[in-house]
């Protein structure tokens, strides 16, 4: 062997000795952190419609559980309240609609002194969380710098609603 194959040899050693499996663990810790995110927002939500209000404190809970693994979230919460509302043409015809609050009206709630923190839900209301990372994980910055992938900021991990 000459010196050139030498060194071939050695770079694509310790390629596959060391980079595939960071690379390997990496995913697995996304996708054991993205199941976890995605059960405690079904718990979260659950939780939210069981009892029909959201209050301050159960919104910073769930905050504190989602980031614990290191990877930050932008949490978007969306309420679609029924409207009902009568046909001033037709008789005996009601028509409905949902009215959407979006986070800055909930936050706004949740966080007012006046309203001690509470954001309360009606009957037939629904309720959509969206978790999106702030950040690119381990795993994604070794797969762009590998295979060269390009990974967008902000991918949602979990959307769940009722």
């Amino acid at each position: 062997m000459n010196a050139v194959e030498k060194v071939v040899a050695i770079l694509l050693a310790a390629v596959l000795l060391f980079i595939c499996p960071i690379q390997i663990v990496a995913q697995k810790q996304d996708v054991v952190m993205q199941q976890y995110v995605t059960m405690e927002t079904s718990y979260f939500i659950d939780s939210v419609r069981n009892l029909g209000y959201l209050s301050r404190q159960m919104y910073e809970e769930y905050k504190k559980k989602i980031d614990i693994g290191g990877t930050l979230y932008n949490v978007e919460l969306t309420h679609y309240h029924m409207v009902y509302y009568d046909d001033s043409q037709a008789k005996d015809l009601v028509h409905r609609r949902y009215q959407c609050y979006y986070m800055q009206d909930i936050m706004d709630q949740i966080y007012d002194k006046d309203k001690e923190g509470v954001y309360t839900f009606s009957q037939d209301d629904y309720v959509t969380v969206k978790v999106r990372q702030k950040h690119k994980t381990i795993a994604q910055r070794f797969q762009e710098f590998t295979l060269g992938v390009d990974f967008a900021d902000g991918d949602y991990v979990t959307i769940y609603g009722g």
